[in-house]
């Protein structure tokens, strides 16, 4: 299961070559059918190879909107036969197309494919692809155009990781002109190790002097054996080398091991003159990793950390080390520490609110009442510890259709919805992002309007988002599907709410949303997932395609749901958690982590997306429940202590709208 899944960003470039062959799934309202009819047939006929059919077609469509895709896919079929001048026409005449990107990169790689390096460095001005700088740089070699380009080559060299074999014959010129200089190769080096590459510095050895060697090879030593005897370092003479591997091994080491780093840490310090910069860098890191992992003696590796170097990161991992230990009066204190920004954020305010609570404080119902006028996680947990309604104010849109009309007449946005009626909902996510990318703030609500209009409920979504227009709730959490979703929660013994909000969750209710992971569809489900799901559910399973459907998705991504709830005592923290992270992860967070309360276990995951995951589930499941317009169960309900392994019984509360200052979900 994807546990990236909320993040469903399109790569306009990937989306150039994923989907110029895709064959379209055909919307019933197609605009103009003879135009779009004729574009679908000539847009499958090239992805058939049917060079014939498809151009008997594009002559038809000189005036459509959507010829420019028929140029492009004409273009990228025979881009190293395009005379050069004709294709960077095309392409200047086009660059708000979302196919632009992708095209130019196919065109330049055939360019270097046939040496055509004069083509290639003229119109590689602007690459950021390391394959296309390498031979830019490659091609301003083979035509002596130099001048300038020592430092590009030294900055494509100097990366932890090995570069593309595109790079080899820049890096060949490079090492043939000296540009690889002692300061240089240490600085690869140590890129390499703080990235856990020790296998590329064995190749850069030979790029330092012979008498410095000695010193990567104990470093070399030192990672081979997870820096179980980096004390002995003690033994070494300090100097700028030295300083930077004992330096850069604690920081591995801090991330593996919090006391182990602060051990050989105390060793070492004294002897090494790392500067007060390197060494608060040090402290910080040993620190953050011990409350990260919540061990015991986190508040002494806190209180050593310099205050210039308590940043906002340590300051609140610092802060839920405490609330494992439930030390509220220390809770109070480091919140004080915190920036206003980070102090202000919603999260704090809660958490601070409860410290104050729980440790007495008169200044706690105040802040608790202030947090239960908000419609989202905290919100309703707070008006659940007051046992208050929850306030949901609902605005209703009021966008004229004129303005609507505005919107959608423009060419990216027209392009988007053209696209979309012939069954190319990539490329129609693509022109529709970057048409939005182009819109002054005023008009992205009415852009939103747009895509309500036309039932593109992610677009909508993400929409609003940007728009900040978060109380246009009926928008915003569409009860799309609703026969389907209604039939796949009943199959399974599900709360509906529960999977409306992990569907809005997983995928912002998108059917076709692909992750970068490859989890795919409403409820991001991988293809592995759900051959195994199916088959033992006996499930129909058509493979990855069948995904991508409301048929083929909801019953084995709410069939999932059951066995993570059977598996994990019927607690719905823990399977958001295991449906996000994985059940493997979840079962480590149980045998290694503080349990009790839901709220604290939630915000001391190690994991900040499932940290982040878990409560927009359950505040998204709340409102969803408001929006079917039946009883809204408090949040806290379905919240039970992870201990305890029962569901408590489910209360149910109010829904009011009074002075509304809503946070947003």
């Amino acid at each position: 299961m994807n546990n990236m899944s909320h993040s469903i960003r399109q790569s306009v470039i990937l989306l150039a070559f994923c989907c110029s062959i895709c064959t379209p799934v055909y919307a019933a309202d197609m605009g103009s059918v003879s135009d779009i009819d004729q574009f679908k047939q000539a847009w499958d006929a090239a992805g058939r190879g049917d060079r014939a059919t498809f151009e008997r077609f594009k002559n038809k469509l000189g005036g459509y909107l959507l010829f420019p895709y028929l140029q492009y896919e004409d273009y990228r079929n025979r881009r190293a036969k395009v005379p050069t001048e004709e294709m960077a026409t095309f392409l200047d005449d086009h660059q708000n197309f979302a196919f632009t990107n992708g095209l130019r990169g196919a065109w330049l790689a055939s360019l270097a494919r046939a040496g055509r390096w004069t083509d290639f460095v003229t119109h590689a001005k602007e690459v950021d692809n390391t394959v296309l700088k390498c031979q830019r740089a490659q091609g301003q070699i083979i035509l002596g155009q130099t001048a300038g380009l020592l430092t590009e080559a030294q900055n494509l060299w100097v990366v932890g990781k090995s570069q593309p074999d595109e790079c080899d014959p820049v890096f060949s010129w490079l090492i043939k002109n000296n540009g690889i200089s002692t300061d240089l190769a240490w600085e690869r080096i140590r890129l390499a190790m703080e990235a856990g590459n020790r296998r590329l510095t064995y190749y850069l050895a030979r790029f330092i002097p012979e008498g410095q060697r000695r010193w990567l090879e104990y470093w070399q030593w030192l990672s081979r054996t997870g820096y179980t005897r980096l004390e002995q370092a003690r033994d070494w003479p300090d100097n700028d080398i030295n300083r930077m591997i004992t330096a850069v091994s604690l920081l591995r080491l801090a991330n593996q091991d919090a006391e182990r780093a602060a051990e050989k840490f105390g060793a070492l310090d004294g002897h090494y003159n790392w500067g007060e910069s390197r060494r608060g860098e040090l402290l910080h890191a040993i620190a953050l990793s011990s409350a990260v992992a919540l061990q015991a003696d986190t508040g002494v590796h806190m209180a050593r950390v310099p205050t210039a170097y308590r940043d906002s990161q340590l300051l609140e991992w610092w802060v839920r080390f405490l609330l494992s230990r439930q030390n509220w009066e220390q809770v109070v204190a480091v919140i004080g520490k915190m920036s206003d920004e980070t102090r202000n954020d919603v999260r704090w305010r809660y958490w601070l609110a409860q410290a104050e609570s729980r440790s007495g404080r008169s200044t706690a119902t105040a802040r608790l009442e202030s947090l239960a006028l908000e419609a989202n996680y905290y919100g309703f947990l707070a008006a659940d510890e007051l046992a208050q309604s929850y306030n949901i104010c609902p605005l209703q849109p009021d966008i004229e259709d004129g303005a609507i009309e505005r919107i959608a007449g423009t060419d990216g946005f027209g392009r988007a919805l053209e696209l979309r009626k012939a069954g190319l909902e990539g490329w129609a996510v693509g022109e529709w992002t970057l048409a939005m990318a182009r819109l002054r703030v005023a008009d992205i609500k009415i852009a939103a309007a747009l895509a309500q209009r036309e039932r593109w409920h992610d677009r909508v979504i993400f929409a609003l988002g940007n728009s900040g227009d978060l109380q246009f709730y009926a928008w915003r959490f569409p009860l799309a599907w609703r026969v389907e979703v209604e039939r796949a929660a009943a199959d399974n013994q599900l709360d509906l709410a529960w999977v409306y909000g992990t569907i809005r969750s997983e995928s912002a209710m998108q059917e076709t949303a692909r992750s970068t992971v490859n989890a795919l569809g409403l409820m991001q489900v991988t293809p592995a997932t759900g051959r195994q799901v199916a088959r033992k559910h006996g499930l129909g399973w058509t493979g990855s395609t069948g995904l991508k459907t409301v048929a083929g998705n909801l019953p084995i991504g709410s069939a999932y749901m059951r066995d993570l709830l059977q598996k994990h005592q019927h607690n719905p923290v823990l399977v958001s958690a295991a449906y996000n992270a994985g059940p493997e992860v979840v079962k480590r967070w149980l045998a290694d982590r503080s349990i009790g309360e839901a709220a604290i276990w939630i915000e001391t995951l190690p994991y900040f997306e499932t940290r982040d995951y878990i409560p927009r589930v359950l505040a998204f499941t709340t409102l969803y429940d408001w929006r079917m317009g039946g009883e809204v169960q408090r949040i806290s309900t379905r919240m039970p202590h992870i201990e305890s392994g029962k569901i408590s019984v489910m209360g149910t509360t109010e829904v009011v709208c009074r002075d509304p200052d809503d946070a947003g979900n």
